[in-house]
C-alpha cells in the first residue's frame, strides 16, 4: 500500500509535495509559538530541531509508512504549511491528517483545499476506510476546517494530550472523522 511512488498531489490553488532538504528553512516556522500553539508536539528551539525533524521524515519516507508533504502555492511556489497522514494502521485501513498553516498564509482557504485533497488521496489511492483528525477544542480554526473538508465530529476526549498552549495541563481535544 504505501510502497508505491511519493505523488505530488495538485489542486486549483496548491500543490501537495514531496519535503525537500531545502525546506528547512521554511520549516524553522515551527518555531513560531503562533504556529506550534495547538499542537501536541513541541515547537522547536533551534535550527537544528529542525534539522532533526526533516531527517526524521526522510527516513521515514525511505521505509514507505509514513507521508509528509509541503502545502506550496502553485502561483510561486511559495510554502505555506504542511499536511501529513501519520499513526497510519494498514490492517484497520485507517490514519490521521494533521496540517498547519503558517500564520501568514492563514484564512485563505489552503488548509481546506489541502485537507480535501488529502481526504481524496487517502480514500481513493491508499485505501483508507476511515481518516480521522484530532483538534484541540480551543483551535476553532482548524475545527472549521475539518468542518468544511466534510469530516464529523465523533468524539469529545477529554484531558487527552498536552498542548503547546499550556503543556502544564492535560487538553480536552475533538476526534473528527471521515469515510468514503
Amino acid at each position: 500500500m504505501f510502497r508505491s511512488a511519493f505523488p505530488e498531489i495538485k489542486t486549483l490553488n496548491l500543490v501537495m509535495r514531496r519535503v525537500k532538504p531545502e525546506d528547512v528553512v521554511f520549516y524553522n516556522t515551527l518555531s513560531d509559538p503562533e504556529t506550534s500553539r495547538y499542537e501536541f508536539w513541541e515547537p522547536h528551539r533551534t535550527y537544528e530541531d529542525t534539522q532533526d525533524f526533516l531527517a526524521n521524515i526522510f527516513k521515514k519516507y525511505e521505509k514507505g509508512i509514513y507521508f509528509d508533504w509541503t502545502v506550496e502555492r502553485r502561483s510561486d511556489k511559495a510554502p505555506v504549511g504542511m499536511i501529513s497522514f501519520h499513526d497510519i494502521y494498514p490492517l484497520h485501513a485507517r490514519a490521521d491528517l494533521g496540517f498547519w498553516i503558517v500564520k501568514k498564509y492563514r484564512n485563505l482557504g489552503y488548509a481546506t483545499e489541502a485537507a480535501k485533497a488529502m481526504i481524496d488521496y487517502g480514500f481513493s489511492s491508499l485505501g483508507f476506510e476511515r481518516i480521522q483528525s484530532l483538534c484541540a477544542v480551543e483551535n476553532a480554526p482548524s475545527v472549521k476546517v475539518l468542518e468544511k473538508a466534510g469530516m464529523k465530529k465523533e468524539a469529545l476526549l477529554e484531558k487527552y494530550v498536552r498542548l503547546n498552549v499550556d503543556r502544564s495541563k492535560l487538553s480536552d481535544v475533538f476526534m473528527y472523522t471521515i469515510f468514503p
